[in-house]
């Protein structure tokens, strides 16, 4: 399978590792990903004036059928490096997870935590609890596979919809201009290093918990997820509005 924005043919390997690197984003990327976006933007809404609860946050992420923050990120995500990349492959992400959903039901899931034994309650049972579970309860396998799947399903109608639909020549030129290692390190990093020096000390006091290895390691995880999409909306700024001003014409090549 060929990229639509090259003519060459690509070595035997490339499909598969561009295939893989998509399903990764499309399900796992956007599930762990999704629970920090939405509590920054919920940090950004707060600074704006904007109260946010946390009950709120898990409505979004997991209190309802649909998954609602996994979906819209997936779907964005999706149109964003569908209408960039081009890549045929990033159309059936979908499969493998609706593949594992359909497999764990008879105790052999292929995406998503746990022993074969966690499912096997569920193919005995015969029942398809999709998000809320039986008596509104949540398995945590269930939520993993089932969000996947609806991620994936996200992120190549996303990738559909760039290449088909909603197409924006002029933007997604600019996109494939993007200088990556200049976003890195002239946005990412230093974002990065600036939210950890500024917030550090405050949520270390409030969490003790987090000045141990493992406490640490999850804190800048997390900055590190926050500051991936930073640069990725700080980059669709720059897509958005082209090269009429010095500063987007520092991040683009040619």
């Amino acid at each position: 399978m060929e990229d639509m924005h090259e003519r060459g043919s690509y070595p035997w390997l490339r499909f598969p590792v561009v295939f893989l690197i998509n399903q990764f984003l499309a399900t796992w990327g956007v599930f762990l990903v999704a629970p920090w976006v939405l509590m920054f933007i919920g940090e950004v809404g707060w600074h704006l004036g904007l109260k946010t609860y946390m009950a709120q946050y898990q409505w979004l992420l997991y209190g309802t059928p649909f998954f609602p923050a996994h979906v819209v990120l997936a779907l964005v995500v999706g149109w964003v490096l569908g209408g960039t990349l081009r890549y045929r492959s990033m159309l059936w992400v979908w499969i493998l997870p609706l593949v594992s959903l359909c497999t764990a039901h008879v105790g052999f899931p292929l995406i998503a935590t746990g022993s074969a034994m966690d499912y096997v309650p569920l193919g005995v049972s015969s029942r398809l609890e999709y998000s809320w579970g039986y008596f509104g309860v949540h398995f945590f396998q269930q939520v993993v596979r089932i969000s996947m799947l609806y991620s994936a399903t996200a992120y190549s109608i996303g990738a559909l919809l760039a290449l088909k639909a909603i197409r924006v020549p002029a933007f997604f030129e600019t996109m494939r201009s993007l200088r990556k290692i200049r976003l890195i390190f002239f946005v990412g990093l230093p974002w990065l290093c600036l939210k950890f020096s500024l917030t550090w000390q405050a949520v270390s006091a409030q969490h003790p918990e987090l000045r141990s290895s493992p406490g640490l390691d999850f804190y800048l995880r997390g900055l590190l997820i926050v500051s991936v999409f930073v640069t990725f909306v700080f980059a669709i700024a720059i897509g958005l509005a082209g090269r009429r001003f010095a500063l987007t014409r520092f991040f683009l090549s040619g």
